[in-house]
């Protein structure tokens, strides 16, 4: 465990407002030697789908011990529950919505309690803010060494989003869902390297493979983006390992017309 406790925040709640700063305030008013970072706060509003992908790339890029905090929660208020989650390495304060799919395939749940006991929440707690009010404070506790026991009973099995898994085959057609555009117009797809390893054979040359768009095909897969010809789109395995559609200096995503929830038309030949 690193000796500085280090917990990060992801949500949907943007830097216009003051949201996000709250629940940083409300974990150091538990305790303030944290070390505190922003995952990121730009989310799309409710989106728990791309939240889960955006935590997962992120949180096995800190140190074992590490607190994330993952806030995108269209159900707050209702009878949706929060939860800390302990996987091997890491704790999890999150909504019981989803949004921790991707992050249990890669790092199952060792334990996983339900956030219910009154004296390690803030004093009056705002049913429209969950996040300041009982999942900041809990990591804080956490930082200070409360067992998740602590929190409230076992929750048992946790809410997972049905995310489709693409089946490639030489010759055939599938659709493939567009899960993420990050700020250059990328157009990440829910399509992992680990897809293609059915069709590799070995001393063969690797399998083409094009992809439909409404704006139109994308045929060229490079290994980074300067290797991209100027003004045409490309594919490349992006640091997630996941393929995504590019254009070098530009947005594919605009020029080819893709926003996330979106299906492209994947071919394998």
């Amino acid at each position: 465990m690193p000796s500085r406790r280090i917990v990060t925040f992801l949500s949907d709640f943007g830097t216009a407002d003051t949201f996000a700063g709250q629940m940083k305030g409300a974990a150091l008013a538990v305790h303030p030697d944290l070390t505190v970072v922003d995952l990121s706060h730009e989310v799309p509003p409710h989106d728990v789908a791309a939240g889960a992908y955006l935590l997962w790339t992120a949180y096995a890029a800190f140190p074992p011990g590490t607190i994330h905090v993952a806030v995108v929660d269209p159900g707050v208020g209702t009878d949706r529950r929060a939860v800390v989650v302990r996987t091997e390495s890491y704790y999890f304060l999150v909504p019981d919505n989803g949004i921790l799919t991707r992050v249990l395939e890669a790092e199952p749940a060792g334990s996983a309690h339900v956030l219910e006991a009154p004296h390690y929440r803030r004093p009056s707690p705002s049913p429209t803010f969950d996040g300041r009010d009982l999942l900041a404070p809990a990591a804080g506790w956490i930082a200070k060494g409360t067992e998740a026991s602590h929190f409230g009973p076992e929750a048992g099995d946790l809410v997972r989003l049905e995310i489709p898994k693409a089946e490639l085959a030489a010759g055939a057609t599938v659709p493939v869902r567009v899960i993420w555009v990050d700020r250059f117009g990328n157009a990440v797809l829910d399509l992992p390297r680990s897809a293609f390893a059915p069709l590799l054979k070995p001393d063969a040359p690797a399998p083409r493979v094009s992809i439909e768009t409404p704006g139109g095909p994308v045929l060229d897969l490079v290994r980074t983006y300067a290797n991209g010809a100027p003004g045409r789109p490309f594919m490349v395995f992006n640091s997630a390992d996941h393929l995504e559609l590019a254009l070098r200096e530009g947005r594919a995503a605009d020029k080819l017309g893709l926003r996330p929830g979106m299906d492209v038309r994947v071919t394998v030949g």
